[in-house]
């Protein structure tokens, strides 16, 4: 039986509809139209306006207590002009005020029209608005908050080098401090384009002197690709030029999709309500019918097709098989209750998860299902959905957004405040200082505060502030309760209203106080490099990365007669030969770019004389841990006699290597010197940090206790790369008598100091009939020591270590020699790292996976060279590695 020829069906389903609908004949006056004649109505009607009967009724009776001119007059331009018309109307009905939405339609010289109750709509956008004006109020002073502590933080030099950056900078690139501080904006990951336009702009910043704000994406290196709002501010020293350039970022990617969401939902909403054509399309709402036990989709308007994500295709097909996700929630439970229990089904905001973009999301809706019924039996159902998701997910942000903010403050280590708008009164946001106590108003907060020398410089800059509206920022001292004296960072910014009035300020204040001491211990450890370079008689020198030279000794201002603030890439270029000029350039700049070791004789100008002598410069770099060069250190030592006393030239050329002997000796002192130097502020930055711990015990989380860790392993690591130093310098200064040496007793001392070791690996040591050989005992036990320790280092996880030590005995040139293989079954290396691995301070593997400082192999390759022997290593990608030594059996040289 066809659905429109049963008129019970008929009835039923406009009964059911959630929407009001009439049928009007219109009635004539001389051609005018005066009033209307009800042919019928749905129960929604009568429900909407409190009519018991409307049927065969004129509509002015039926809505005389309403605004029925206006709706004839609306009625009779849409017969007239025979032209859909849609229109939003309020009426007060039993003391309430209720909003409408008519849609009328002619048909046959008949008007249809459906009746929206859209009341609830209405209310809710009222109350979105209110909330998204909630939520920007909010939004500005979370955003007040963390410019005290911001998103991303970060300070370039005027070479475009990163000289700080905050840890949440840190976590967006996916690096360490050590890693990206000192570097630029290309090695830190920035595209090409990126870094171009950010130098450009820091340019721009240093020539102006004034700040710019804009607008980037770039790659995040966990959440993706995200967009960025960004400022740049110039920072000046004392004489007011541009030292520095920090910057803030703050991350609007969010703001960004919501603002395309709303212009797609809108969007969807003008082309919903523009193809509304019939009884179903009619209604604005989202609206299903299904039919029979199978729930097949009998009819569905477009509204319904986009809230599904599919096409007029799915006709016909039962709405489990569209919507298979369905299955097992909330709603579907409630679909089946309709068909199967007749229980009609209400409800706002419902969570109903699908894939409509064709990824799995969560939405919301406002729900009503009806069952149809035919000879009281339930054929199928009618479903009417509203998507809330916006105004739902607006109101989730809201208090997420006011969370996030006490979770701000609640976290903050800082001490968190609020200052009114002229700085006379100051309320805590927590109980961190003795002055201030929650919400508790304290004034007169700068003498009990802050130490009287800095109160003036203070003054100035809150009254700066206050003036121009802007930060206020400040390295200050503090007075403690206790009495003692220490340091605080203060930052506090304006919260302005709509008319960009001060109404208070925010604030947070940082205890520094250890950061400043560690500084101290920094320049005191740096005074004292200066002294012992100033005894040296060469001319000493040091230099940047990058080749630009920021530290002489006495010796060079005495021989140039140039001021100390007269140093770098000007000064020494002014005192070279002319003929010597291109060629140090060449060779100076190539070492910097390959990282070799420099040297080289040329000419420089003796101010007391004019004339120009010679030297010979000589520069190593410095390496860290990971093999970064972070300084270099050169000598240059006077040679002009050797160049032009010809007939001396033997004499002068033993004298000059006794010289360079001594410079050497007077080098290798210094390094060991130096290093000693360096384990005091290790051990005072340790001291330091334990003292911290103390005095904070109880109040750390976890965050502060895994840096303060982190601190503790990096010091313990600084400590042991000191001693290797020491070490690799001890073997060139210490001298050895040859002994006879039995390898075999070695090896069984060496195994019992790896005990420990061995049996926690559950790792063996195999050598049998190794040979008796000249040699210093104490380096060959460090040798072959520092070669089984490695394996054990880098065995395999989970794979017991198996060292196998085997000799034989070779001729080369007359002499005896003894080649002794040590093979392990460990991680292996690059075959092309074979000859990498022996250099000072080189690492093939992460420090944090692997313990040690670079040296071990580099020390067993000065023991074998000190032995007039010679050592290979050979090995592939968790194959294990075999190094070859090859030593003489007796020694030519007294001494080793």
């Amino acid at each position: 039986m066809e659905l429109t020829s049963n008129d019970e069906l008929f009835y039923t389903i406009f009964n059911s509809a959630a929407n009001g609908l009439i049928a009007l004949q219109p009635v004539y006056n001389k051609e005018k139209i005066e009033d209307f004649l009800l042919l019928f109505c749905n129960s929604r009607i009568q429900e909407y306006f409190e009519v018991e009967e409307c049927k065969n009724q004129f509509f002015t009776d039926i809505f005389k207590l309403y605004d029925a001119d206006i709706l004839i007059e609306k009625f009779t331009e849409t017969l007239v002009n025979r032209k859909n018309s849609t229109f939003e109307i309020s009426f007060e009905i039993g003391e309430q005020l209720y909003w409408f939405r008519f849609t009328a339609e002619e048909k046959n010289g008949l008007l249809i029209v459906t009746v929206e109750n859209i009341t609830e709509y209405k209310t809710k956008r009222n109350n979105l608005i209110a909330a998204l004006t909630a939520i920007e109020k909010q939004e500005r002073f979370y955003n007040s908050i963390t410019n005290t502590t911001p998103d991303l933080v970060y300070v370039f030099d005027l070479a475009y080098n990163f000289t700080y950056a905050n840890k949440a900078l840190l976590d967006m690139w996916g690096k360490s401090a050590q890693d990206a501080i000192g570097k630029g904006l290309r090695d830190n990951g920035y595209e090409e384009w990126h870094a171009v336009m950010h130098e450009r702009e820091i340019d721009d910043v240093v020539a102006n002197k004034k700040m710019i704000r804009g607008t980037v994406s770039f790659p995040h290196a966990e959440l993706g690709r995200r967009v960025y709002d960004y400022i740049f501010a110039p920072v000046f020293n004392k004489q007011g030029e541009v030292e520095a350039i920090a910057g803030t970022t703050r991350d609007i990617t969010e703001i960004k999709l919501a603002e395309e969401q709303q212009f797609l939902a809108r969007k969807r909403i003008e082309e919903s309500e523009s193809r509304l054509q019939s009884m179903i399309h009619q209604t604005p709402s989202a609206t299903l019918v299904l039919m029979g036990a199978d729930l097949v989709i009998e009819q569905i308007n477009r509204q319904m097709l986009a809230l599904i994500g599919r096409g007029e295709e799915i006709i016909g097909m039962r709405l489990i098989d569209v919507l298979p996700e369905l299955n097992g929630q909330y709603v579907w439970t409630q679909v089946q209750n309709v068909y199967n229990k007749g229980i009609p089904f209400d409800q706002a905001e419902v969570l109903v998860q699908h894939n409509r973009t064709g990824e799995m999301r969560d939405y919301y809706y406002n729900l009503a299902y009806r069952p149809l019924v035919q000879d009281g039996v339930i054929t199928g159902m009618i479903q009417v959905a509203e998507d809330v998701t916006e105004q739902v997910t607006a109101r989730n942000k809201m208090e997420e957004s006011e969370k996030r903010f006490r979770a701000l403050v609640n976290a903050s280590s800082d001490f968190v405040y609020r200052m009114n708008a002229d700085w006379t009164v100051m309320r805590s946001l927590e109980t961190l200082d003795s002055y201030a106590s929650e919400g508790e108003p304290v004034s007169n907060w700068i003498n009990s505060y802050i130490h009287p020398d800095d109160r003036k410089k203070a003054l100035k800059l809150i009254s700066e502030a206050i003036d121009n509206k802007s930060i206020f920022q400040l390295e200050h001292r503090v007075l403690n309760a206790n009495g003692t004296i220490g340091w605080n960072f203060s930052r506090v910014v304006p919260i302005l209203d709509d008319n960009n009035t001060i109404i208070e300020w925010f604030g947070a204040a940082s205890d520094i106080t250890s950061q400043k001491e560690v500084q101290q211990i920094i320049n005191e450890s740096a005074e004292n490099f200066r002294q012992l370079a100033d005894l040296v008689p060469q001319i000493i020198w040091t230099s940047r990365p990058d080749g630009f030279i920021d530290y002489y000794n006495k010796r060079w201002y005495e021989y140039t007669n140039l001021k100390e603030n007269e140093y770098g890439d000007s000064s020494w270029i002014s005192v070279l030969h002319p003929d010597d000029v291109e060629l140090v350039k060449d060779n100076w700049y190539e070492s910097i770019q390959s990282g070799n070791f420099y040297q080289l004789e040329f000419r420089l100008k003796d101010s007391v004389t004019g004339e120009y002598r010679w030297f010979l410069s000589k520069a190593v770099p410095i390496r860290d841990a990971s093999g970064a060069i972070t300084k270099w250190f050169g000598t240059c030592t006077d040679i002009h006699e050797q160049k032009t006393a010809t007939e001396k030239l033997e004499v002068l050329i033993n004298e000059r290597t006794r010289e360079l002997q001594r410079s050497n000796e007077d080098l290798q002192q210094f390094a060991h010197v130096a290093s000693h130097d360096l384990k005091e502020p290790v051990r005072k930055i340790k001291t330091f940090i334990s003292r911290l711990e103390d005095n904070l015990e109880g109040k750390l989380d976890d965050s502060a206790k895994k840096f303060i860790d982190r601190i503790h392993v990096a010091s313990d690591r600084m400590f042991n790369m000191i001693e290797g130093v020491l070490a690799y310098s001890k073997i060139n200064a210490d001298q050895q008598k040859p002994t006879v040496v039995d390898l075999n007793e070695v090896l069984k001392n060496i195994e019992t100091d790896l005990e420990v070791s061995l049996q926690k690996t559950g790792g063996e040591i195999y050598y049998d009939n190794l040979p008796v050989l000249e040699g210093a005992q104490v380096l060959l036990y460090q040798l072959f020591y520092n070669l089984i320790n490695n394996s054990i280092k880098f065995a395999k996880d989970d794979v017991p270590v198996k060292v196998k030590l085997s000799s034989k005995i070779i001729k080369q040139q007359d002499n005896d020699f003894a080649v002794i293989t040590v093979e392990d079954n460990g991680i292996g290396f690059n075959e092309n790292q074979a000859e990498r691995i022996f250099e000072t301070f080189t690492r093939l593997n992460s420090k944090d996976s692997y313990e040690g400082t670079g040296l071990g192999l580099s020390l067993c390759k000065k023991i074998v060279e000190r032995h007039a022997g010679t050592i290979t290593a050979s090995g592939s990608p968790y194959n294990g590695a075999v190094f070859t030594i090859v030593l003489p059996l007796k020694q030519e040289e007294n001494d080793i």
